[in-house]
């Protein structure tokens, strides 16, 4: 899963149980304490949070992504 996608969940979802059901795959709290320690996620009172880099991060992966469709390139390669 991609770094992006998981901020977009953690955007949705930020208490664990729910990221644990949205998401059944074993590595996502692994990625998750990667992007903490990238600074783009922080866990405050048993929630996870975009920190403002990680709320820019996403922002520009959506604008990338939307580039990209509109130039009728792949997003997913």
């Amino acid at each position: 899963m991609g770094h992006a996608r998981l901020l977009a969940l953690v955007l949705r979802h930020p208490h664990p149980a729910d990221l644990g059901r949205t998401v059944r795959d074993g590595t996502t709290f692994a990625a998750l304490r990667q992007l903490e320690a990238r600074g783009l996620v922080m866990r405050r009172r048993g929630l996870y949070r975009l920190t403002r880099r990680g709320r820019h991060e996403l922002s520009m992966a959506w604008a990338v992504a939307q580039l990209l469709r509109r130039t009728g390139r792949d997003v997913r390669r």
